[in-house]
Protein backbone atom coordinates (compact mmCIF):
# COMPACT_ATOMS: atom_id res chain seq x y z
CA UNK A 1 0.00 0.00 0.00
CA UNK A 2 2.78 2.65 0.41
CA UNK A 3 4.63 1.56 -2.75
CA UNK A 4 1.63 2.60 -4.26
CA UNK A 5 0.64 5.77 -2.65
CA UNK A 6 4.72 6.68 -3.63
CA UNK A 7 4.49 5.67 -7.05
CA UNK A 8 1.19 7.70 -7.79
CA UNK A 9 2.54 10.47 -6.28
CA UNK A 10 5.77 10.57 -8.06
CA UNK A 11 3.59 10.13 -11.47
CA UNK A 12 1.48 13.15 -10.69
CA UNK A 13 5.35 15.07 -10.34
CA UNK A 14 6.30 13.76 -13.51
CA UNK A 15 3.16 14.31 -15.00
CA UNK A 16 3.84 17.74 -13.75
CA UNK A 17 7.32 17.94 -14.80
CA UNK A 18 6.61 16.74 -18.29
CA UNK A 19 3.85 19.00 -18.57
CA UNK A 20 6.43 22.14 -18.13
CA UNK A 21 8.74 20.57 -20.53
CA UNK A 22 6.01 20.75 -23.04
CA UNK A 23 5.22 23.81 -22.38
CA UNK A 24 8.48 25.27 -22.54
CA UNK A 25 8.63 23.73 -26.34
CA UNK A 26 6.41 26.34 -26.73
CA UNK A 27 7.80 29.53 -25.07
CA UNK A 28 5.46 28.97 -21.79
CA UNK A 29 6.21 28.03 -18.43
CA UNK A 30 4.51 28.43 -15.12
CA UNK A 31 4.21 31.82 -13.76
CA UNK A 32 7.28 33.25 -11.53
CA UNK A 33 10.54 32.29 -12.19
CA UNK A 34 11.39 30.40 -9.53
CA UNK A 35 8.38 27.96 -10.10
CA UNK A 36 9.69 25.48 -12.63
CA UNK A 37 13.20 25.39 -11.19
CA UNK A 38 11.57 24.08 -7.91
CA UNK A 39 9.07 21.59 -10.01
CA UNK A 40 12.57 20.39 -11.84
CA UNK A 41 14.16 19.56 -8.57
CA UNK A 42 11.39 17.99 -6.44
CA UNK A 43 11.10 15.93 -10.14
CA UNK A 44 15.12 14.96 -9.73
CA UNK A 45 14.80 14.80 -6.03
CA UNK A 46 11.81 12.12 -6.46
CA UNK A 47 13.44 10.43 -9.22
CA UNK A 48 16.80 9.79 -7.13
CA UNK A 49 14.29 8.36 -4.25
CA UNK A 50 12.71 6.46 -6.35
CA UNK A 51 15.72 4.59 -8.24
CA UNK A 52 16.92 3.70 -4.40
CA UNK A 53 13.43 2.98 -2.65
CA UNK A 54 12.34 0.40 -5.93
CA UNK A 55 16.55 -0.59 -7.01
CA UNK A 56 15.99 -4.22 -6.83
CA UNK A 57 13.20 -4.30 -9.45
CA UNK A 58 13.92 -4.90 -13.27
CA UNK A 59 12.11 -1.44 -14.54
CA UNK A 60 13.31 0.77 -12.14
CA UNK A 61 17.69 -0.58 -13.28
CA UNK A 62 16.04 0.26 -17.05
CA UNK A 63 15.04 3.81 -16.00
CA UNK A 64 17.98 4.35 -14.32
CA UNK A 65 20.54 3.31 -17.37
CA UNK A 66 18.36 5.02 -19.82
CA UNK A 67 18.51 8.46 -17.49
CA UNK A 68 22.05 8.09 -17.46
CA UNK A 69 22.25 7.28 -20.60
CA UNK A 70 20.77 10.07 -21.68
CA UNK A 71 22.74 12.25 -20.18
CA UNK A 72 25.80 10.89 -21.40
CA UNK A 73 24.19 10.86 -24.94
CA UNK A 74 23.77 14.65 -24.57
CA UNK A 75 26.99 15.61 -23.58
CA UNK A 76 28.52 13.92 -26.98
CA UNK A 77 27.70 16.61 -29.22
CA UNK A 78 30.03 19.18 -27.55
CA UNK A 79 28.36 19.16 -24.32
CA UNK A 80 25.45 21.41 -26.03
CA UNK A 81 22.83 19.35 -24.67
CA UNK A 82 23.68 18.51 -21.59
CA UNK A 83 24.73 22.60 -20.93
CA UNK A 84 21.31 23.03 -22.26
CA UNK A 85 20.33 20.62 -19.21
CA UNK A 86 22.01 22.19 -16.04
CA UNK A 87 20.43 25.61 -17.36
CA UNK A 88 17.49 24.17 -17.31
CA UNK A 89 17.57 23.10 -13.65
CA UNK A 90 19.52 25.66 -12.56
CA UNK A 91 19.56 29.75 -12.08
CA UNK A 92 23.13 30.07 -14.06
CA UNK A 93 23.51 32.56 -16.17
CA UNK A 94 20.15 34.23 -15.00
CA UNK A 95 21.34 37.20 -14.73
CA UNK A 96 18.05 38.97 -13.44
CA UNK A 97 14.75 39.02 -12.73
CA UNK A 98 12.29 42.37 -12.73
CA UNK A 99 8.71 42.19 -12.62
CA UNK A 100 7.22 45.10 -14.14
CA UNK A 101 4.12 44.76 -13.15
CA UNK A 102 1.29 41.56 -11.97
CA UNK A 103 1.66 40.76 -16.02
CA UNK A 104 4.85 41.52 -17.52
CA UNK A 105 7.95 40.54 -16.05
CA UNK A 106 11.60 40.26 -17.51
CA UNK A 107 14.60 38.55 -17.27
CA UNK A 108 18.46 39.13 -18.22
CA UNK A 109 19.37 35.39 -18.95
CA UNK A 110 21.61 33.74 -21.40
CA UNK A 111 19.46 30.78 -22.71
CA UNK A 112 22.27 28.31 -23.47
CA UNK A 113 26.25 28.44 -23.90
CA UNK A 114 25.90 29.19 -27.52
CA UNK A 115 23.51 32.65 -26.87
CA UNK A 116 24.59 36.09 -25.36
CA UNK A 117 22.81 37.41 -22.84
CA UNK A 118 19.26 38.60 -23.56
CA UNK A 119 15.64 39.90 -22.22
CA UNK A 120 12.95 37.77 -21.81
CA UNK A 121 9.69 39.36 -21.86
CA UNK A 122 7.17 37.21 -20.50
CA UNK A 123 3.37 37.79 -19.76
CA UNK A 124 1.13 35.75 -17.06
CA UNK A 125 -1.80 34.06 -18.27
CA UNK A 126 -3.14 32.55 -15.80
CA UNK A 127 -0.99 30.04 -13.60
CA UNK A 128 1.26 29.95 -16.73
CA UNK A 129 3.51 32.60 -18.65
CA UNK A 130 4.70 32.90 -22.54
CA UNK A 131 7.44 34.14 -23.50
CA UNK A 132 6.78 36.88 -26.06
CA UNK A 133 10.18 39.11 -26.45
CA UNK A 134 13.62 37.86 -26.47
CA UNK A 135 16.14 40.80 -27.54
CA UNK A 136 20.07 40.56 -27.33
CA UNK A 137 20.98 42.71 -24.46
CA UNK A 138 23.92 44.71 -26.15
CA UNK A 139 20.86 46.29 -28.52
CA UNK A 140 19.24 47.73 -25.38
CA UNK A 141 22.45 49.08 -23.93
CA UNK A 142 23.60 50.63 -27.29
CA UNK A 143 19.91 52.17 -27.75
CA UNK A 144 20.90 53.51 -23.99
CA UNK A 145 24.07 54.87 -25.05
CA UNK A 146 23.30 55.78 -28.23
CA UNK A 147 26.31 54.37 -29.79
CA UNK A 148 28.78 50.56 -29.20
CA UNK A 149 30.37 50.09 -26.26
CA UNK A 150 34.12 49.85 -27.29
CA UNK A 151 34.12 46.34 -25.42
CA UNK A 152 30.65 44.41 -26.38
CA UNK A 153 31.35 42.28 -23.28
CA UNK A 154 31.65 45.51 -21.30
CA UNK A 155 28.13 46.65 -22.23
CA UNK A 156 26.73 42.52 -21.94
CA UNK A 157 27.80 42.71 -18.04
CA UNK A 158 25.84 46.54 -17.09
CA UNK A 159 23.23 45.39 -15.01
CA UNK A 160 19.77 46.87 -15.41
CA UNK A 161 18.89 49.61 -12.53
CA UNK A 162 15.12 49.81 -12.85
CA UNK A 163 12.87 48.45 -15.50
CA UNK A 164 9.63 50.25 -15.74
CA UNK A 165 6.63 49.36 -18.26
CA UNK A 166 5.82 52.15 -20.59
CA UNK A 167 3.43 50.92 -23.43
CA UNK A 168 1.78 47.85 -24.34
CA UNK A 169 0.66 47.55 -28.27
CA UNK A 170 -0.21 44.39 -29.81
CA UNK A 171 3.16 43.82 -31.86
CA UNK A 172 4.87 45.95 -29.18
CA UNK A 173 5.96 46.25 -25.43
CA UNK A 174 7.72 49.52 -24.80
CA UNK A 175 9.90 49.39 -21.64
CA UNK A 176 12.26 52.19 -19.69
CA UNK A 177 15.15 50.65 -18.86
CA UNK A 178 17.68 52.61 -17.31
CA UNK A 179 21.56 51.21 -16.94
CA UNK A 180 24.59 53.61 -15.73
CA UNK A 181 22.01 56.19 -14.72
CA UNK A 182 21.22 56.70 -18.14
CA UNK A 183 17.60 56.02 -19.01
CA UNK A 184 15.84 55.06 -22.44
CA UNK A 185 12.62 53.86 -23.77
CA UNK A 186 13.29 50.44 -25.79
CA UNK A 187 10.61 48.65 -27.94
CA UNK A 188 10.52 45.09 -27.99
CA UNK A 189 9.05 43.60 -31.01
CA UNK A 190 8.47 40.35 -33.04
CA UNK A 191 10.76 40.73 -35.28
CA UNK A 192 14.11 40.83 -32.77
CA UNK A 193 13.69 37.02 -31.71
CA UNK A 194 14.98 35.86 -35.19
CA UNK A 195 17.95 38.22 -35.00
CA UNK A 196 19.46 36.33 -32.09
Amino acid sequence: MKNTHITILYSIVSLIFLTEVILSFNHYSFSGYYTDKIINWIWLAMTLFMIIWFWKKKIMKAYFVFLAFTILLSMLPMMIPFFALVNYFSTLDDYQQIQLDDTYRIERTRPNVLHKPQISVYKKEGIIEKGIYQTPYLFIVEKVFQDHFTNDIEGENQPIQKARLVDVNKDSIGIEYEIMNKKTIFYHKEKEASEL
